[in-house]
């Protein structure tokens, strides 16, 4: 790509600049308690999380989400869910949007692979487990691409093994895609999860199937056309007892189907595009990366490690990458640096809030 530079060395290195974040798992440190102080600061982060700057309705659907968590904060409440990761371990993002599927089925937005790319990233430092970024056939190239902005390797399932056993740390993530038609990919859904054991799997803006099989986008129009049905990733882990977190911003993303009545009374024409799926954790964002960011500075104050957190740096450096990419702002359809119709200093903007929430929720626990 003519012109653009990765920002990360050959061996992972993070380049110059004013935060690094690639600190390997095994200078982090797990548990550390946390005082009320610091436990604010789950919530302040959920309120950024949930700035409805779209004016989408979404925030309208934080409160009963909450609810349904116990009602603790939805970024700490997920961050929990991660924290039993053993080395090793196996983890499911679910992602991608054909966001013009009538035209193409290679036509994906932005938000969402950025932010899972972010949070596999995250979790395979805090961790070294096996994150496994599953997406459309034909998102998977352009997915892989954007994740390896924010650190991980994209390699096979048998490397990423090895490379959670060996002692010298190399951040690793996996891709992986299932079937468009309907019963090939519940079978391989199944198949998927009975290999590889997730301990969680997590849907960061993908598009829910309704009760009547279609998909549908924000404006009503069924853009089924294409998509693989991963779904069935979601209902083949609930049914062996795996935690399950939807992430999404328009009332039509997997997990929303939890908060029908919510979805159908605030979202515009809610009733039409909202999904039958639940999740077991539902993170309602202004943007769904922001949840993604928001997960992953819940992770960093609850292990006492800031490399964890996403910062602004990268934030900019990823949405400008989706241009070469090829990944699409998903509100005009063009290859600019915007997400979700919003410039990048705003992304950037919410990621400095939440960095600077992290660094006072870590002093507090001093």
């Amino acid at each position: 790509m003519p012109g653009f530079k990765a920002p990360h060395s050959l061996d992972g290195t993070p380049l110059p600049g004013r935060r690094g974040n690639l600190i390997p798992a095994e200078n982090s440190s797990r548990g550390r308690p946390h005082n009320f102080g610091s436990l604010l600061m789950f919530d302040v982060i959920d309120k950024i999380m949930n700035l409805d700057i779209g004016n989408r309705g979404i925030a309208h659907l934080y409160e009963p989400a909450r609810a349904r968590s116990g009602g603790e904060a939805l970024c700490k409440s997920a961050a929990e869910v991660f924290m039993k990761l053993q080395p090793g371990d196996t983890v499911f993002l679910l992602t991608g949007s054909l966001t013009r599927a009538w035209v193409s089925p290679e036509i994906g937005e932005n938000d969402g692979p950025m932010g899972t790319g972010a949070l596999a990233g995250a979790l395979s430092r805090a961790f070294k487990c096996v994150p496994m970024i599953f997406t459309d056939e034909f998102l998977q190239k352009k997915t892989g691409a954007i994740a390896q902005m924010a650190g991980p390797n994209v390699v096979t399932y048998e490397q990423a093994s090895v490379a959670a056993g060996n002692p010298r740390y190399t951040c690793v993530t996996v891709m992986g895609t299932c079937a468009a038609e309907d019963a090939l990919a519940r079978r391989q859904c199944e198949e998927m999860v009975e290999r590889y054991r997730p301990k969680a799997v997590i849907s960061i803006e993908r598009a829910g199937q309704r009760a009547d099989g279609t998909y549908r986008n924000m404006i009503g129009q069924d853009f089924s056309q294409g998509r693989s049905r991963l779904d069935y990733m979601i209902s083949a882990a609930q049914t062996r007892g795996i935690p399950t977190i939807g992430v999404g911003d328009g009332g039509n993303e997997i997990g929303m189907g939890a908060l029908a009545g919510e979805v159908a009374a605030h979202i515009h024409l809610g009733d039409q595009i909202c999904p039958a799926s639940s999740t077991d954790i539902l993170l309602p964002c202004g943007v769904s990366n922001w949840g993604c960011y928001a997960v992953q500075a819940a992770l960093a104050i609850l292990t006492g490690n800031i490399a964890l957190a996403h910062t602004p740096e990268l934030e900019e450096r990823m949405i400008h990458a989706s241009t070469y990419i090829g990944l699409v702002d998903g509100t005009t359809g063009t290859l600019e640096a915007k997400v979700d119709g919003m410039p990048a200093d705003v992304h950037k903007g919410i990621v400095e809030l939440m960095y600077n929430t992290v660094e006072r929720a870590l002093k507090k626990k001093k």
